[in-house]
């Protein structure tokens, strides 16, 4: 990793840090939508957004380094 991007990302740490800060707070929404009283209003912001996003989040965070690899790959190529 150059300096410039580490500078730019703040580091592998940082990222994963905001990864999982973004993760868990999308899975807190869930929760409340599933166990507050009244949670209708939340249900299209759920169903549409916050359970997508969640779910990409959790499948980008296990398999960063696999991306990470093809980035570099297609960066190369380009």
């Amino acid at each position: 990793m150059t300096a410039i991007t580490t500078r730019r990302t703040g580091g592998g740490k940082k990222v994963r840090d905001r990864q999982r800060l973004a993760h868990l707070v999308a899975g807190i929404a869930v929760v409340a939508y599933v166990y507050a009283p009244g949670a209708a209003a939340l249900e299209a912001a759920v169903r549409w957004v916050i359970l997508p996003l969640l779910a990409a989040s959790g499948v980008l965070m296990w398999q960063w380094p696999k991306v990470r690899r093809l980035a570099r790959r297609l960066r190369s190529q380009a």
